[in-house]
């Protein structure tokens, strides 16, 4: 399991303990389509749904894709949710600036977005999602819960822009013979055990791979794309080809502020937010 998912499941079981008392249906949606949030709370009496989202310390939030069209940058196509004018202002500081980031790299570049346009953004792209509360930890593990609203008084906010992978599917099985062969010339010497499932291919390999180890290379593919080899856990890997498409993205990279009252964001401000909403 990730760290991430083992976050979310964490501040999960917290919330269920702490909201005992109170009629409330506590579920975990634990998935990584950052669309989706996170833990729905439901108050049983009125049957009136909210979200909670989990940030660890270091983490991010809230990214959309752009595209280049006619030497200026657009919000992308196939964005969940539809531009507004935080999005708007984002994009205008890149196009102010298309000749220096027009060729920008999976590596990355930092954007100067200005903190009301940044944070306008984010809480527009929570709203979205019927967010009301965030969960996260300080550097000791204690738990502090906060409103949309106090956003900006937790979490520093870097803007960067760099060119992400769209994606991956299962591996078709066309691909099979042409993956071990690069898999053995990969892990020469390393015992592993192939097996599919429905239209899924896994590998059971005795090593803990960093992401960089996870891509194989094939000059059978289709230009652009490469096999994955996505850790499931346990030396447990699903096999996946990855698209061609690399757009930029823009991406917002959180951080702890520092000398943060913590006592301050207690879960007490999520209690009354349900007792008044009953």
């Amino acid at each position: 399991m990730k760290k991430w998912e083992d976050f979310e499941s964490e501040m999960k079981d917290y919330l269920q303990e702490m909201l005992k008392k109170y009629d409330v249906l506590v579920k975990q949606f634990g998935n990584a389509d950052s669309t989706i949030p996170d833990i729905e709370i439901t108050i049983n009496s009125n049957n009136k749904k909210f979200y909670v989202e989990t940030k660890m310390p270091s983490s991010q939030t809230s990214q959309f894709v752009v595209e280049i069209k006619d030497n200026k940058f657009i919000y992308g196509k196939k964005n969940k949710f539809e531009a507004n004018q935080y999005s708007d202002e984002i994009i205008k500081i890149l196009n102010d600036n298309y000749q220096l980031y027009k060729n920008v790299a999976q590596s990355g570049m930092n954007i100067p977005v200005p903190e009301t346009i940044v944070f306008g953004w984010i809480a527009s792209n929570m709203k979205n999602k019927n967010v009301e509360f965030i969960i996260s930890v300080d550097e000791s593990g204690d738990k502090m819960v906060f409103s949309l609203e106090q956003f900006n008084e937790i979490f520093n906010i870097k803007t960067t822009l760099r060119r992400k992978k769209s994606g991956s599917q299962n591996l078709p099985k066309i691909y099979y013979e042409d993956f071990e062969k690069h898999l053995n010339l990969k892990f020469k010497g390393h015992k592993y055990e192939l097996y599919s499932e429905k239209d899924k291919l896994y590998i059971n390999l005795p090593l803990e791979l960093s992401k960089s180890e996870c891509y194989i290379d094939s000059d059978v593919l289709p230009k652009g794309k490469r096999y994955f080899l996505s850790n499931k856990g346990n030396n447990k890997y699903v096999v996946k080809i990855t698209s061609a498409t690399n757009n930029p993205n823009i991406i917002f990279e959180l951080s702890l502020k520092d000398n943060i009252d913590f006592d301050m964001f207690t879960i007490q401000c999520l209690i009354e937010y349900i007792t008044n909403n009953k």
